[in-house]
């Protein structure tokens, strides 16, 4: 290996060059590049995930460009002079895997960490979260295998996904409801290969993307995408994007609670979350971290995955709505009249026509004197042919040419997930960034911000302004991870444990990374979960939440008058 590698040097690199200087974040107040210098990196020099694209250095300056705003924050509200930040990279990459990481009632905490398969998180956690597949998604080998990427007739790779409900799927490509005689992995592969060796990889997304609406996409390799009418769209953009809608209200921030203070910076901040899965409730559950309160809306007809939400759920009252009931838009606009902040992560517009697109939101902004953030996620992008099209992390990987860069570092010309759900997480971070940066601007300028973010955004960050490990770099770290090789059938639920082995060998699953924590909302269970990432100096901010992880549906759609109410009844 390069002797001079370092990845906290490589993360603050991406922090300065990728994020702080792009073009498409030139509008960063010019504080930022002063708090930089603030941005302690620590922990090994060596990379220990043997995935070609730089993760660890990815993540890193993420949180970095975090702390920076948070410190903004702080100097702008508070008055506080910018403070120290400390991040170890080792621990930031543990962020990426953090729902496999979590363990509810551990026998003993000095044992080893034991991570839950994806496949196994359900039924895993179902004792104090609830199933919502309510279209039987992971029922068999068969039915989770709509997720996953195959080769077409044009010998291409194509990423098909059940979306929740695989039905649609297995519609358009004409096959059987369940196949529950293919009782494995391997052996749930081959009705699938089979039929989309019959059409080429176009007429197959055609098919799936065009006519069935289903995420799915053509597997890409980088410069393939950055080609195509939807990778030049959005070339330029960043990590985000911001608007400003002057027409809204006075500058201000949000209302001020007790517990409103530079060790809760966000406290008295209400968050209406519209999201599920990861990527859109990461950010709220990053701004729950710093202090905010967060109501999340799910409706009880509408599918999720129960298994993420011991993970995703901290820091979130749950409630129930059905956005189709009169009655209930109502309580949906009351939970938002007294918000600052809506994040939406549901396909693009489809929730306009229950009154909460961002045109909505913005009209009642003007109405009641003080504007909104609204920041919306998807996977495409919000401009480019394709935008409209619904899509998840290894969608976007596999469109972005993520997961043909993966497959060619490893030997094969072929499309393979890179394993964690890293998309996800990062454009998380980078949401709650933008929420960050919004708030401010409003609190400067009034009126209403709209924050626009995708994983594809993230995605082509990370391939042109991060990239990949240099030959030498990658040779070393694949080396002592086995040099393992994984094909383009082998998707996370394949990979993953194999992966979550190498990490605890590299010694990535290091116990100092992690902390109990109990959940008040489910009679004191306890939880060995990754600790915060970003470390403050003492006495000033303390990152937590203020109320425990939860299932959907818990709580009544109201605020309740203390903030810190566990249970909202």
């Amino acid at each position: 290996m390069t002797a001079e590698y370092s990845v906290p040097e490589e993360a603050r690199k991406c922090l300065l060059e990728g994020i702080l200087n792009h073009r498409g974040h030139k509008g960063l107040p010019e504080e930022c590049h002063e708090y930089i210098k603030l941005i302690k990196y620590i922990g090994d020099d060596q990379p220990k995930m043997a995935i070609n694209w730089r993760l660890a250095e990815s993540v890193a300056a993420l949180k970095g460009f975090e702390a920076i705003m948070t410190n903004l924050l702080l100097s702008r509200k508070y008055d506080l002079t910018p403070q120290e930040v400390t991040i170890n990279t080792d621990h930031a990459q543990l962020f990426l895997m953090s729902f496999f990481l979590l363990e509810i009632e551990p026998k003993s905490l000095s044992n080893p960490v034991q991570p839950t398969e994806l496949r196994e998180l359900n039924t895993a956690h179902a004792k104090y979260f609830p199933s919502w597949d309510l279209h039987h998604q992971t029922s068999s080998q068969y039915r989770k295998a709509v997720t996953n990427i195959y080769q077409t007739g044009d010998k291409r790779y194509y990423h098909l996904h059940a979306s929740l409900n695989p039905d649609p799927s297995l519609k358009a490509l004409d096959l059987p409801w369940d196949m529950p005689e293919l009782a494995t992995i391997e052996s749930s592969w081959s009705p699938f290969e089979t039929k989309m060796a019959e059409k080429r990889a176009e007429q197959w997304d055609e098919i799936l993307a065009g006519e069935y609406k289903q995420a799915g996409t053509i597997c890409f390799t980088p410069e393939e995408y950055g080609e195509t009418p939807q990778g030049r769209s959005h070339a330029d953009i960043g990590l985000y994007t911001l608007d400003h809608y002057p027409e809204g209200g006075s500058p201000a921030w949000w209302p001020s609670v007790p517990r409103t203070s530079v060790q809760r910076p966000l406290a008295g901040l209400k968050i209406v979350d519209l999201t599920r899965i990861v990527a859109g409730p990461s950010i709220g559950r990053t701004l729950a971290e710093l202090g905010a309160s967060v109501m999340r809306v799910t409706g009880p007809h509408v599918a999720d995955f129960s298994g993420l939400h011991p993970d995703l759920n901290w820091g979130k009252w749950n409630c129930h709505l059905d956005l189709r009931q009169e009655e209930d838009r109502l309580k949906l606009h009351e939970l938002v009249w007294d918000a600052d902040v809506v994040i939406n992560g549901y396909r693009p517009y489809v929730l306009d026509k229950f009154g909460i697109g961002y045109k909505d939101i913005f009209e009642l902004g003007k109405k009641r004197g003080r504007g909104y953030i609204y920041a919306r996620e998807n996977c495409f992008g919000w401009t480019g042919p394709w935008s409209h099209r619904p899509g998840w992390q290894p969608i976007s990987d596999a469109c972005t040419g993520v997961s043909m860069g993966f497959g060619r570092a490893m030997g094969v010309e072929e499309a393979v997930t890179p394993v964690l759900p890293n998309s996800d997480y990062c454009t998380g971070i980078a949401g709650a960034c933008g929420v960050l940066e919004a708030l401010i601007l409003r609190a400067e300028k009034g009126g209403s911000v709209l924050v626009s973010l995708a994983i594809n955004y993230y995605n082509k960050w990370l391939v042109d302004q991060v990239g990949e490990y240099e030959q030498g770099v990658w040779e070393d770290v694949w080396s002592r991870n086995g040099r393992q090789v994984f094909r383009h059938f082998h998707s996370m639920n394949y990979t993953a444990p194999r992966y979550l082995k190498m990490f605890q060998e590299q010694g990535l699953l290091n116990l100092d990374f992690f902390e109990v924590r109990e959940s008040k909302a489910l009679g004191g269970v306890r939880f060995r979960v990754p600790r915060p990432i970003l470390q403050f100096p003492p006495g000033t901010v303390e990152p937590g939440y203020n109320v425990g992880t939860r299932g959907n549906g818990v709580d009544q759609p109201r605020w309740p008058e203390d903030l810190m109410t566990e249970v909202v009844k």
